[in-house]
């Protein structure tokens, strides 16, 4: 594996034996030893900290291959061993090379994401099912144990554990979010806002896996979740992070959470994005952005139905900002605003 000429052939056989399934426990410790030694390796080449979307975008042709079989390899062995690499020996490899898919995710490259998207799918599954179980059961304390000296406290919990991965993982979720089936606004080929003429049903498939983790991470760690995309919500209004790009994905984002909130948390939270968002709209010049912003913030209210219902001043507001969206001459901002008035 460090001979860089055999490394991707190589990385190619491990991937094979990292993907074997349903095998005896004997086996366990020989994967984790597997692990371990292949993340200390992975540090020689380069540290999880980073960043691989340059090396990616203008790296030779064996390091974007590279980088796309450290997916499939990462992915494939978190799906089939998590639960191995799990113990107190193996902790500190298992959250390095979770960092390691972090980084891999972030690249700008859409097949690497959906096989990123399987693992962080898998792995947020997993933490809400544990996370709801031990409440269920008013189970306080460590869901593992990870030595510790014989002290299970409840820091060594899973949640705990994987806490600082996770805000790394919802940042690459809201940053990337795929396109919902209800927004008919696309940037086409020649850089303009367009109405949608077809369904790209890749893409919606991707949403809804992405929206389920991303509802995941939220029931985890709300306030997390929140701050994240209120603080990129800022960058959008300040201008330090604005494009047509950004706005969408943090827009379908905050969409695609609707549920995953308390009401009163869900509420504190729409009012800051709502007034945000329509103000965007009545400061930013140009037909397209405005396009843009419209079909967000339909997108949005559109989402929050119990927000709309219990807040009848907020729901008067969006809906002569629909009126007024109706008369617009864009297509796509005409048509989804009386498909946003017909679902509220």
């Amino acid at each position: 594996f460090p001979e860089h000429m055999f490394r991707n052939d190589t990385l190619d056989c491990l991937t094979e034996v990292a993907s074997l399934t349903d095998l005896e426990p004997k086996y366990d410790p020989l994967f984790r030893k597997l692990f371990s030694g292949f993340v200390a390796q992975l540090g020689n080449i380069f540290s999880p900290e980073t960043d691989l979307t340059q090396p990616f975008e203008n790296g030779s042709e064996e390091d974007c291959i590279f980088i796309q079989h450290l997916a499939i390899f990462l992915s494939g062995f978190l799906k089939a061993h998590l639960k191995a690499l799990e113990t107190s020996e193996t902790q500190q490899s298992l959250i390095t090379g979770l960092y390691y898919l972090v980084r891999v995710s972030e690249v700008n490259d859409v097949e690497i994401f959906r096989i990123c998207l399987e693992a962080w799918h898998m792995l947020a599954n997993d933490l809400y099912q544990t996370d709801n179980e031990f409440k269920r059961h008013g189970y306080g304390g460590s869901v593992l144990n990870l030595g510790n000296n014989g002290n299970n406290n409840a820091a060594a919990s899973r949640k705990f554990m994987y806490g600082p991965v996770l805000t790394g993982v919802r940042r690459v979720m809201i940053a990337k979010m795929a396109k919902p089936e209800e927004v008919l606004i696309v940037e086409d080929e020649n850089g303009d806002i367009v109405r949608e003429t077809t369904k790209d049903t890749d893409v919606i498939a991707q949403y809804k896996t992405m929206r389920e983790t991303l509802v995941y991470l939220t029931h985890l760690n709300c306030d997390d979740t929140e701050n994240i995309m209120l603080s990129k919500l800022t960058a959008q209004v300040d201008g330090s992070e604005w494009s047509w790009n950004n706005l969408n994905t943090l827009c379908w984002a905050i969409g695609s959470i609707s549920g995953a909130m308390t009401e009163d948390e869900e509420k504190r939270f729409l009012v800051t994005v709502i007034k945000d968002l329509l103000g965007l709209c009545e400061n930013k010049r140009g037909k397209d952005n405005k396009a843009v912003i419209a079909s967000n913030i339909m997108y949005v209210v559109g989402q929050y139905p119990r927000f709309l219902k219990a807040h009848w001043k907020f729901l008067k507001t969006v809906v002569n900002k629909l009126f007024e969206f109706m008369h617009e001459v864009h297509p796509g901002v005409q048509d989804m605003a009386f498909d946003t008035l017909l679902k509220i």
